[in-house]
């Protein structure tokens, strides 16, 4: 009668690993009587979070046969410690990955239970924030290392964004015009908290010219400037030109648009010849 029981006990209860392994303790947890053997030694792979793994009682009749141990040979089942995911710890590893200073609001997470392990959201996991509104929530994915080269997967909504410095139009700012200091001034912007663009100044703005429309209230990226247009086509601009040992000044018009040292076609008004020469300066180009 108290076979069967033990019997009954041992398929209706699974005993809790946290290793890689099965170790020898475990076992004896389950059964006093191998306490006597060597406790690390290796039984079993440890099962997958959620899956079991059983030892019939023919396993351990040979387990007990082979470290010389007198037991009665009943089944044993063991499964991995799992535990509920809290928010704490999903804020701890949140905010582990993240840079200084970014805002975090966890709005939602997986409820699932996990293995002991290192949970971790790596930056691969989170999507790019969306630029017109970085404060939209996004899913986080991340993961629960509970071994080598295993992991459970867990996921985390939350809104997640960092301030930033930036430059801003005051006014519609049109493209290939220089920018001029009562045209802008300096703010703060959301962006995504692995924002990688490189602070720009106010005086680093003033100077160069928008390659495209920004309109007022805008922040103005530095990949958004280029240097100015000097000259632009269909102006005339001054030509300085040399011929044998003579330096000659006359006026010509543009053909095209360029910045310094950019070569475009000019054309001579008086003659209509068209030839090509080099920017130098605003407004000016130059032949040899």
């Amino acid at each position: 009668m108290a076979l069967h029981l033990l019997f009954e006990l041992a398929l209706s209860v699974c005993f809790p690993v946290t290793g890689e392994r099965i170790l020898m303790r475990d076992l004896a947890a389950a059964n006093t009587a191998f306490a006597a053997a060597d406790a690390e030694q290796i039984i079993g792979f440890a099962p997958a979070p959620g899956a079991q793994r059983r030892f019939s009682a023919g396993e351990i009749s040979r387990l007990a046969a082979s470290n010389g141990i007198v037991t009665e040979s009943v089944g044993v089942c063991f499964e991995r410690k799992l535990s509920p995911l809290t928010q704490d710890q999903v804020l701890v590893a949140l905010r582990a990955s993240l840079p200084a200073g970014a805002e975090l609001e966890l709005l939602e997470f997986s409820h699932v239970r996990i293995p002991d392990g290192t949970l971790e959201f790596s930056r691969s996991g989170l999507p790019p924030a969306r630029q017109d509104s970085p404060r939209d929530p996004v899913i986080w994915r991340g993961n629960v290392k509970y071994a080598a080269a295993q992991s459970m997967p867990v996921w985390a909504r939350a809104r997640i964004w960092i301030s930033i410095p930036a430059v801003l139009a005051l006014q519609d700012l049109p493209p290939g015009k220089p920018i001029e200091a009562d045209q802008i001034r300096i703010g703060t912007i959301d962006s995504g908290p692995y924002s990688q663009g490189e602070a720009l100044s106010a005086e680093q703005a003033v100077g160069l010219a928008p390659r495209r429309p920004i309109r007022a209230g805008q922040p103005i990226p530095r990949s958004a400037l280029e240097m100015p247009l000097l000259v632009e086509q269909g102006e005339m601009v001054g030509l300085e030109a040399r011929v044998g040992g003579a330096f000659l000044k006359s006026k010509v018009r543009a053909e095209g648009s360029g910045r310094v040292g950019d070569s475009i076609m000019v054309r001579n008004p008086e003659s209509g010849k068209t030839f090509q020469a080099r920017i130098i300066r605003k407004d000016w180009v130059a032949v040899e």
